[in-house]
């Protein structure tokens, strides 16, 4: 299970179950393939420690790299994209636990905290099968359907 402060409030991650994974990422493919060549800057800084330069260059390499993936789909597809993403995520309540997130109750009127949530789920959930992708090239993605 992962964990990062994005803006004031804590995200946190864990697997999914199998079929929403292998949903996602077929969802994910089909949103990433005429970015592919993106991947590779999307997760550069994965592996950075939180804090350091490298890091902080890599997320803002990553936000623009997931928005180019993005760009290609219609709104609707976007949001829905995004809403279940986020949703894949549990955010810190004043309470103290981690509770499921909720779209529209989480980030309407927080829309900067939105990209860098997106690029956490994907990184720390799709993280081992994407960079692999990017790695193999095309045909690792349409081998991967």
């Amino acid at each position: 299970m992962a964990e990062k402060r994005i803006g004031d409030r804590t995200f946190q991650v864990e697997a999914p179950l199998a079929t929403q994974a292998i949903i996602m990422q077929a969802r994910l493919m089909k949103a990433v393939g005429p970015a592919l060549d993106r991947l590779p800057d999307f997760f550069a800084g994965a592996r950075a420690a939180d804090g350091s330069p490298e890091k902080n260059r890599a997320e803002s390499v990553a936000i623009q790299a997931l928005s180019d993936v993005l760009a290609g789909l219609k709104p609707e597809e976007i949001a829905g994209l995004m809403r279940d993403l986020t949703e894949m995520a549990r955010v810190k309540r004043a309470s103290g636990h981690f509770e499921p997130v909720d779209f529209d109750g989480d980030f309407s009127g927080r829309l900067g905290d939105l990209m860098p949530v997106v690029a956490f789920v994907v990184r720390e959930v799709f993280g081992d099968f994407f960079s692999g992708a990017a790695a193999s090239g095309r045909a690792a993605v349409r081998g991967a359907a």
